[in-house]
């Protein structure tokens, strides 16, 4: 009876570790998919209006979402706000202008270089930061990616004292965006 004990708890144990590292491919219309932790579920309440993917896990503090918006809309808004010296309508103008906005409702603590890649073949700017938002500290992933006629803010975020339990799935999530 102990052997049968201690197999059963050996096998619960493998199951729950690889429940962990198994990967769900989410398609958001004809826009775009990307690749999440299976345990991430679609949010029930809103993370961020303007999202058009919300997935969460609330046990493990781990979030998700994916904001796009036309080109032709970036363009609009900066012409309606007088930012066409400031900002250029392209990753970098893109990037450089939701910082700003980040930086104004996020206490930021540390805050990594951006660096310029490609994700699946598109121009993207990807950092980490880490910051206060209303008295909770936080570990962000963000990536900035530039499609077709469409710009993708992809943003995880955990607690940043699980910072590095989950930066590299952060990671993974990043680069696991593709345009359809």
């Amino acid at each position: 009876m102990k052997r049968l004990n201690i197999l059963f708890l050996i096998i619960l144990f493998m199951t729950a570790c690889q429940s962990g590292d198994t990967e769900q491919l989410v398609t958001i219309g004809n826009k775009y998919s990307i690749s999440l932790p299976s345990f991430l579920v679609k949010a029930s309440t809103t993370l961020n209006e303007d999202a058009s993917l919300q997935y969460l896990h609330t046990w493990k503090e781990f979030y998700v979402i994916v904001i796009d918006e036309s080109k032709s809309e970036m363009q609009k808004a900066l012409e309606d706000n007088n930012l066409t010296e400031t900002y250029s309508n392209d990753i970098k103008g893109y990037s450089d202008l939701l910082l700003k906005g980040f930086e104004q409702s996020v206490s930021i603590s540390q805050k990594s270089e951006i660096k310029d890649t490609l994700v699946n073949n598109m121009p993207a700017r990807i950092l980490t930061i880490n910051g206060t938002a209303e008295g909770i500290n936080a570990f962000y992933s963000i990536a900035f990616i530039q499609g077709k006629e469409r710009y993708y803010q992809v943003m995880a975020w955990t607690l940043s004292s699980k910072e590095y339990e989950y930066k590299d799935r952060m990671n993974r999530i990043m680069y696991s965006f593709k345009e359809l």
